[in-house]
């Protein structure tokens, strides 16, 4: 009866969120933006947790566990339904060039600075658990959020170059860093992985990708005549919620194999433009009770070490999108020049970069983990309340200036 009453508490404040504390604002008045992104919802999962008012206890998260994989899986199918062929071929080449190289940077920025760092803090530690925590790290501050951006058009006077250019990284710097994290899961696979590491992460990783592109082709077979949008978005909502359950059973990540369903059904379907903003209706709702779930399971902890990593974290987040932007630019003979300005409007993570931390924690459960959740949450939260202040003096300032 408790998961009930915590079910149907979880619906209510949905509701309400949906309705009151989503609509817009100024974006630029101290933190209205996060409010807007709905990271609010995190410390209200908090204070309901077991370090709270104990409404959504361990027994209660257990028994609503399906909803969280069900949210991972729908943010990953979310992500990957806007990555339609049809619509990326439409920017040049570059963009994707830009997109991979800065992914890459990043995460070897941060496998080598908070690897070393970490090995210092955390002495006794194995240094392959180490060094797989400072992947999983670099992957994290790989991903960047289009919401902040969407909240900002409206504000922004002139869409330039920067901004359209802008657009088009933080909607695809996802897939490096999801796609990161299903090699990571694959590979570093417990307890499957004793022996045969190679060839059975690979059989994981290939599984993994196979399993939905199957799964979109057949559903795409069996609804291709006479099934109306919204009937369909029915349908979606159950084969996410299949594709979530099947990759929670084995343990793999059900953000990277709903992406690639999203990737895969949208690129079958010839009404992708009427079903993005049907899916996108049900985000809201949605992405209020998986917050709230994840803040409610986060074992809030913070000490020395984990503010130091944090910092460290917001350091090279700022270094790792500033430093190479100018030489890329230059290798890519790009036609207006990226100054450093121009990274500090790759602070936003978002939702995207929770659903990471989350996979993580669901998918490795050692110790260990929480420092990792506490940091990267931290972290996130901080990134997200410095991001307009560095939007409005990247985009805004260069696009005006020029």
């Amino acid at each position: 009866m408790k998961a009930i009453f915590a079910f149907g508490l979880l619906v209510l404040i949905a509701f309400l969120g949906s309705q009151f504390l989503f609509k817009r604002k100024k974006l630029f008045l101290p933190l209205s933006y996060f409010f807007l992104s709905g990271l609010i919802y995190i410390f209200l999962g908090l204070s309901l947790g077991k370090n709270g008012l104990n409404v959504l206890s361990a027994g209660v998260l257990e028994g609503l566990n399906p909803l969280i994989s069900l949210g991972l899986g729908w943010i990953g199918f979310i992500f990957g339904f806007q990555l339609e062929y049809r619509y990326l071929r439409r920017f040049p080449q570059k963009y994707v060039e830009l997109s991979l190289l800065q992914s890459l940077f990043v995460i070897c920025l941060v496998v080598a600075a908070s690897g070393w760092l970490m090995r210092y803090i955390f002495p006794s530690e194995p240094s392959s658990l180490l060094y797989g925590m400072a992947v999983v790290l670099g992957l994290l501050l790989s991903l960047n959020s289009p919401s902040l951006l969407k909240f900002a058009s409206s504000e922004i006077p002139q869409k330039g170059n920067y901004y359209h250019l802008a657009r088009f990284l933080v909607s695809v710097s996802g897939f490096w860093g999801i796609g990161g994290l299903a090699l990571v899961a694959s590979f570093w696979h417990f307890p499957f992985l004793k022996s045969s590491i190679f060839s059975k992460g690979l059989v994981l990783l290939l599984c993994s990708t196979i399993f939905p592109v199957f799964v979109a082709y057949v559903f795409h077979f069996l609804t291709i005549k006479k099934t109306s949008e919204h009937d369909l978005l029915v349908y979606l909502l159950g084969l996410v919620f299949f594709a979530s359950g099947t990759a929670a059973y084995f343990n793999l990540p059900p953000l990277y194999i709903c992406m690639v369903l999203g990737i895969t059904f949208s690129n079958l379907t010839r009404i992708q433009e009427k079903l993005y903003p049907l899916i996108l209706s049900t985000e809201k709702p949605f992405y209020i009770i998986f917050l709230i779930l994840i803040g409610a399971l986060w074992e809030f902890n913070l000490d020395y070490k984990i503010a130091l990593l944090v910092v460290i974290l917001l350091i090279l987040r700022i270094v790792g999108y500033s430093f190479p932007l100018r030489p890329l630019g230059k290798i890519l003979r790009f036609s207006f020049p990226l100054p450093a300005l121009f990274g500090l409007c790759f602070l936003s993570s978002g939702g995207i970069a929770v659903a990471f931390i989350v996979s993580l924690k669901l998918i490795y459960p050692f110790p260990l983990i929480d420092v990792f959740v506490s940091v990267a949450l931290i972290a996130t939260i901080l990134s997200e309340l410095l991001s307009p202040w560095a939007l409005k003096n990247s985009i805004i300032k260069l696009d005006t200036e020029k």
